[in-house]
């Protein structure tokens, strides 16, 4: 579940910083640069960031999968036993 929760957060991350992203540039748009360059550095981070935690929760999933498939599992499986191989005393 905690793997599953940072996949979420960076969805939620990324959605709210697409919505300031917008609110940015169309204050930017509308009334001016404050500081040059403030803009398209926030846009790039907030939405970077957002997409950066979302690819860590996938990533998390898988690896925590993997995990799960692995634990407490014997090296091989004998399937069948041919009477030929057997160990000769």
């Amino acid at each position: 579940m905690p793997l599953r929760i940072w996949t979420y957060v960076g969805i939620l991350v990324a959605l709210i910083s697409l919505v300031y992203s917008a609110f940015v540039l169309g204050r930017t748009l509308i009334f001016g640069a404050d500081v040059p360059g403030y803009a398209s550095t926030v846009i790039l981070i907030l939405i970077f960031g957002g997409l950066n935690m979302f690819a860590l929760g996938i990533i998390g999933e898988y690896v925590g999968r993997i995990y799960t498939e692995v634990r407490q599992r014997p090296l091989y499986i004998v399937r069948s036993h041919h009477p030929s191989l057997k160990a000769k005393d």
